[in-house]
């Protein structure tokens, strides 16, 4: 038993206890004060989501009511803004889209005008050369169906000449 105390004053003694400096008591007040103020803070927040409306009196909760009115209208202009921002870019794509579309348009329209100009040279009656002497030419674009034991196919001539109607197409191989 001796022993055991002659090593706990031997470890007591080695062990030296510093004194509280100044400092030290000024970060100690410091986070006396942060801690009231983070307990009103979320107090604060505790009063803006409608909790704890107990202990606020009348111009308390007429005050809160102003700030959260607000805060409300801060939020109402920044909503309005990214809806605008999403309207003009919106309506940007749109124009886009519109130009896209005129143009498929305007390029089918003229896919269009060219297969009907050579749908029209199939039917059109021929002209006569200038002097009206000469002899009418016509360029003839005839279709016809082969039936082969093989297969059905459709195969097409042109023919080049004096215009002649109903003139009978000669085709070599096919019966």
């Amino acid at each position: 038993m001796k022993e055991i105390l002659a090593r706990y004053e031997k470890c007591s003694v080695d062990v030296q206890i510093e004194p509280i400096s100044h400092h030290d008591v000024e970060y100690r007040g410091h986070q006396g004060e942060i801690l009231e103020e983070l307990d009103q803070y979320n107090q604060r927040i505790r009063h803006m989501l409608g909790e704890d409306l107990l202990a606020l009196n009348l111009t308390e909760m007429e005050e809160l009511e102003q700030q959260i009115g607000v805060a409300l209208n801060r939020i109402r202009l920044r909503k309005d803004e990214v809806l605008l921002r999403q309207i003009n870019d919106l309506s940007k794509k749109g124009s886009i889209l519109m130009r896209e579309n005129q143009m498929l348009h305007s390029m089918i329209a003229a896919e269009n005008e060219m297969t009907g100009s050579m749908l029209d040279m199939e039917t059109r009656e021929p002209s006569s050369v200038e002097n009206g002497d000469a002899e009418s030419l016509s360029l003839q674009l005839d279709h016809q169906t082969s039936t082969n034991s093989n297969s059905d196919h459709l195969q097409t001539f042109l023919r080049l000449g004096p215009y002649q109607p109903d003139l009978p197409i000669e085709t070599p191989g096919l019966k």
